[in-house]
C-alpha cells in the first residue's frame, strides 16, 4: 500500500444562529469509506494554525480513505461534521474549499446562507510523490501550505473587518456600502468555487 499523506487545516467552522463560543475546536481523523476509522480522533483548536503546524494524516493502509472533520464549540459539544474522499483531491494541489456540514439529523433543505459549513484547506501527496520526496522538500511542502492557510486566515479577517465598517458607513448615512473586491492569493477561482494555487515542484527539481 503506497503511503502518501493528507495535509489539512481547520480554518473557520460557521453555523447560522449558532454560538460557538471563544474556543471552537475540531476532531480530525482519517478513515476508510469500508470501515471505521482506525485511530481515535485528535483534537485541534479553530482554526487549526493556531498550533502552528500542519495537521497530517497519513494515508497508507487505508482502502478508500477518507478524512473525518467533526466541528466542537467552546463546550465540546458537536456542531456537525464533514467527510471528505481523498480520491476528490487532485494530487499535489491545494484545495481551498468551503463544505456544507452534516449535523446528522434528517434536515430540510435549507438555504445556502443557513446551511452550517466549514473552511477547509487540504492537500493530498499520493505515496509516489511521497516516495521521492527529500527532507527539505517535504519541510518547504509544510512551510508552504501552513503559510497559504495563514494567508486565507488574513484575507478572511480583512473581509469581516471591512464588511463591517461597510455596515456602519450605511447605518450612518443611510446609504448602501460600496461592494469591495474580494481579497485575492493570486489564485484562479473554479466555477466550483474554490482557489487552486498551482502544486510545489517535483522532487527531481530539487535534485538537479
Amino acid at each position: 500500500m503506497e503511503k502518501g499523506y493528507v495535509l489539512v487545516h481547520v480554518l473557520e467552522a460557521l453555523v447560522p444562529g449558532r454560538d460557538l463560543g471563544e474556543s471552537p475546536s475540531c476532531e480530525v481523523s482519517l478513515g476508510s469509506a469500508a470501515a471505521a476509522p482506525t485511530f481515535a480522533p485528535v483534537c485541534y483548536p479553530v482554526p487549526s494554525t493556531l498550533q502552528s503546524e500542519n495537521i497530517a494524516l497519513a494515508t497508507g493502509g487505508e482502502e478508500e480513505p477518507i478524512v473525518i472533520v467533526r466541528a466542537c464549540d467552546s463546550n465540546r459539544e458537536s456542531v456537525g461534521s464533514v467527510v471528505v474522499p481523498v480520491s476528490t483531491l487532485v494530487p499535489l494541489e491545494v484545495w481551498n474549499v468551503w463544505y456544507a456540514m452534516d449535523e446528522g439529523d434528517e434536515a430540510e433543505e435549507t438555504a445556502p446562507e443557513d446551511t452550517p459549513k466549514m473552511h477547509l484547506l487540504l492537500q493530498y501527496v499520493p505515496g509516489n510523490a511521497a516516495a521521492e520526496e527529500t527532507q527539505q522538500l517535504r519541510e518547504m511542502r509544510e512551510q508552504d501550505f501552513l503559510l497559504r492557510a495563514l494567508q486565507q486566515l488574513n484575507a478572511s479577517l480583512e473581509a469581516k473587518v471591512m464588511g463591517h465598517q461597510g455596515s456602519m458607513a450605511a447605518t450612518n448615512t443611510g446609504y448602501p456600502p460600496a461592494i469591495a473586491d474580494a481579497p485575492s492569493m493570486g489564485t484562479t477561482a473554479s466555477a466550483a468555487g474554490f482557489g487552486m494555487p498551482p502544486p510545489l515542484p517535483s522532487a527531481s527539481a530539487f535534485q538537479q
